[in-house]
């Protein structure tokens, strides 16, 4: 959890830089799955699947004004931690597609929800 009470959320730039814990929630974007499932409190895949009945298709007007895939993939976590269907999570590590980092963060930050329940960090500058 961060200090403001909302949930943590970092981006990583590979599976060798998440270690897993049972408080995070690992959100990939495609690639490789880091191993050891059951060490996370949960892992979604941003993609058609990974949507939930609730949710809009990939590209709806809704959807699409609040971050696309990535924002309701995230809802529909904070939504499923709320009600039990997922493991409870204080952190979130997000591992997006190769050099799509920056459009992730983008597309976050211009979400009032997202900014609402999460707290994402900034971009790592140094040595990790």
């Amino acid at each position: 959890m961060s200090g403001d009470g909302r949930i943590a959320l970092e981006f990583m730039n590979g599976p060798a830089a998440i270690p897993p814990r049972s408080d995070t929630l690992l959100v990939v974007g495609g690639g490789d799955t880091p191993p050891q499932p059951a060490a996370w409190a949960g892992i979604v895949t941003v993609d058609q699947a990974a949507i939930t009945p609730f949710a809009h298709v990939a590209g709806c007007a809704c959807c699409t004004g609040r971050g696309g895939g990535l924002a309701a993939v995230l809802g529909d976590a904070f939504r499923r931690r709320a009600t039990g269907a997922l493991k409870w999570f204080d952190r979130v590590a997000v591992l997006p597609p190769r050099g799509q980092e920056a459009a992730w963060r983008a597309a976050l930050s211009a979400d009032v929800l997202v900014s609402a329940r999460f707290a994402v960090r900034p971009p790592r500058t140094g040595p990790a």
